[in-house]
């Protein structure tokens, strides 16, 4: 390290200037990059930098001016490249272009009240994704069920498919299907597909955001009011990050529809809230969900929020 001390373990991986550090006497560190001085390892490290350029080396150093040199063993060390253009360092396979990086999550969340007041609640939410590293498949679900009294004051889901094909790091092409129902909103189903084309601005444990917009098909079919199909501008918005040393993760996540025909109709659900990670893939959840229709059906507000406390297992 650059304060002389010297740290015996195992190299797990680096991203955004945190190396994992995992040793037999403390756990798992996380020590800034720039704090590094010297690694030495017993079996080829391979580091990426942002440009994608992989090196592959058992000795790395850093200078104090910002430049790392690497070296073979029985080498004079020679100049690489710029500290700060390390991207990862033992990156996951995926990044590397080697089968997929499967992820996902599912929330429950239960409430029964008996007694003066008969109440049951049932919500449950969940995700998978599977990323190449051209590739992306994002499946999502919601579920509420709610009964008061033997009366049910709350039944919708919604399901939602995408693929994104990455055209360079960032930039990304999709088409969505997604299929939602809201009994008390007088929405039976309402069918979304299209294209969008989308920007993944960041991609890592600590911090994700991406933006998506597109054109869809949008076909609603209703009880008491009329049935639509009508062409719509479509969104999505995908956030969060970790604070307070990955105690504690915001999100936030939003899915809206602006008709393209009635350009005064727009419809979005967000979610925003704070994940607390326990243990062994165990988080808590507390969120709010807010649904918004700028046209809605006689007697339904335009805005509906919902506030929930969740437990849940990712991995």
């Amino acid at each position: 390290m650059n304060d002389g001390s010297v740290l015996i373990g195992t190299v797990l991986r680096q991203e955004k200037n945190t190396l994992k550090f995992k040793t037999t006497y403390a756990g798992t560190l996380d020590i800034k990059w720039d704090q590094v001085k010297n690694i030495q390892t017993d079996k080829v490290t391979t580091i990426m930098l942002v440009t994608d350029e992989l090196i592959e080396t058992r000795f790395v150093s850093n200078n104090d001016d910002g430049v790392t040199q690497i070296k073979k063993e029985g080498e004079e060390w020679r100049t690489a490249f710029k500290s700060k253009n390390v991207a990862f360092i033992n990156p996951d396979s995926w990044r590397l272009g080697q089968g997929y990086k499967i992820t996902g999550m599912a929330n429950l969340s239960i409430k029964s009240q008996k007694g003066n007041t008969v109440k049951d609640e049932l919500e449950m939410d969940g995700r998978i994704q599977f990323r190449s590293l051209k590739d992306r498949y994002t499946f999502t679900g919601t579920l509420e069920n709610d009964n008061a009294q033997g009366t049910t004051t709350a039944d919708n889901w919604l399901v939602n498919g995408k693929y994104d094909h990455f055209i360079d790091k960032r930039r990304y092409l999709g088409v969505v299907l997604s299929f939602e129902r809201d009994v008390f909103t007088d929405l039976q189903l309402r069918t979304t597909i299209g294209p969008h084309i989308g920007h993944q601005f960041f991609e890592t444990k600590a911090l994700n955001l991406r933006t998506e917009s597109g054109l869809v098909q949008v076909t609603e079919d209703r009880n008491d009011a009329d049935d639509q199909d009508y062409l719509a501008i479509n969104w999505y918005i995908n956030y969060d990050q970790f604070f307070f040393k990955d105690l504690t993760q915001f999100y936030h996540e939003q899915r809206g529809l602006w008709d393209a025909e009635k350009t005064g109709k727009v419809t979005f659900n967000s979610w925003t809230g704070f994940r607390f990670p326990l243990k062994s893939g165990v988080v808590a959840s507390a969120e709010v969900e807010l649904e918004y229709d700028s046209k809605p059906n006689d007697q339904v507000d335009k805005t509906d929020a919902t506030y929930r406390v969740k437990i849940g297992y990712q991995w």
